[in-house]
């Protein structure tokens, strides 16, 4: 696929001619000079349809989103291979098989997703002659629970009968913070890790921010408004730009860190330096690598283990707690959109339906039903 996402990277006049120069050279081109697929291997077939569909020059997908389509795509290819089929081979029976595989194996929100993908492959089929019939119309996915919710089994026989919302209260999340730092074993630098995961936890609880955009904060993410107050310049979902505001104490944890590892506190716009990399050598910091996403998951892991509470808490916790608390304590809706970086009001509005279900019994007992 390389040779093909170099196309990206040449100038208009160059990438126009190399393009019309591969697909002649390939025969990829109709009588109407539209891409065609219809006579290309199997291998060119995904090639071109990571380059146009999924690895575009207009998008940046994060490191986690890479990882999906990359395990979606296996997924699709070892059922073929279990199968004794490949791609040319999927019709009408093959694409009823597969979603019912699908659905079957995976929770409704990973099974969606999956579906997603082979839909986009088939109509990428479909619209380049690699496929003669609209295979996607056959597509049937799962319904999802609205919200951010995680499915328990509660009896083997019957799935799915519990759940539960992935998230923290106030005082959970609290009280698993205060174990970030007891989970440094290293004698080396162990000051300094431990206010770096202290730090960690309290950006997670209360700015909302994904993992991945945690992860990406250099020292010139923040910035001071005209009035003194500390902000966050963040990448998020779909390059989208947004800036949260910083609470005091984690603003003093985040300057206090900063002391501990020797750095200044002034703050440089031009600093691309990570915010948060290891730090168990001299070699860290001398090169500075950033932290990466298995070594966050496991800092959020060991805390969650350490205080006792659900294994199944995530970093992504944090942020659904964060949205939960701005509603509970009635910050408008389109400002806890805009500081969580929802791409539609109606994500957030999730919560809040969810909120006032929890607070029915609150309406409901000023009621007075009897006289």
């Amino acid at each position: 696929m390389d040779n093909l996402m170099v196309l990206h990277e040449l100038t208009s006049e160059q990438y126009l001619t190399q393009l019309q120069n591969k697909l002649e050279d390939r025969h990829l081109l109709d009588e109407h000079r539209n891409l065609s697929l219809e006579n290309s291997t199997e291998k060119e077939f995904l090639e071109w349809f990571f380059l146009e569909k999924i690895f575009t020059a207009d998008k940046q997908l994060s490191p986690h989103t890479i990882k999906a389509y990359r395990s979606d795509a296996k997924t699709l290819l070892t059922f073929l291979l279990e199968h004794s089929l490949s791609l040319r081979d999927i019709g009408f029976p093959e694409v009823k098989a597969y979603n019912k595989y699908i659905k079957e194996k995976y929770a409704a929100k990973s099974a969606i997703r999956k579906l997603e993908f082979f839909r986009r492959l088939l109509d990428f089929g479909y619209e380049t002659k690699f496929y003669k019939a609209h295979l996607s119309t056959w597509i049937s996915k799962p319904v999802s629970k609205k919200g951010h919710y995680i499915i328990e089994e509660t009896r083997q026989e019957n799935a799915q009968t519990r759940v539960q919302v992935r998230e923290l209260n106030q005082r959970d999340a609290e009280y698993v913070i205060s174990f970030f730092p007891k989970i440094v074993k290293a004698n080396r630098n162990r000051e300094q890790l431990e206010k770096r995961n202290l730090l960690i936890g309290y950006l997670l609880y209360t700015t909302g921010l994904r993992a991945s955009e945690l992860l990406s904060l250099n020292w010139g993410s923040f910035r001071y408004n005209r009035q003194g107050y500390l902000f966050a310049d963040v990448i998020g979902k779909g390059n989208k730009p947004r800036t949260i505001p910083v609470k005091e104490e984690t603003e003093k944890l985040l300057l206090d860190y900063r002391r501990s590892i020797g750095e200044s506190v002034e703050i440089d716009p031009a600093d691309t330096t990570p915010l948060f990399f290891a730090l168990y050598n001299k070699q860290d910091y001398e090169h500075k690598k950033r932290l990466s996403y298995p070594a966050l998951y496991k800092i959020v892991k060991e805390a969650v283990n350490l205080a006792g509470k659900h294994s199944k808490v995530s970093p992504h916790w944090f942020r659904h707690t964060f949205v939960t608390m701005l509603l509970e304590s009635d910050v408008p809706l389109a400002v806890v959109k805009d500081w969580a970086g929802h791409s539609d009001i109606s994500t957030t509005n999730m919560y809040l339906e969810r909120i006032n279900q929890d607070n029915a019994y609150v309406h409901l007992s000023k009621v007075n039903l009897f006289r």
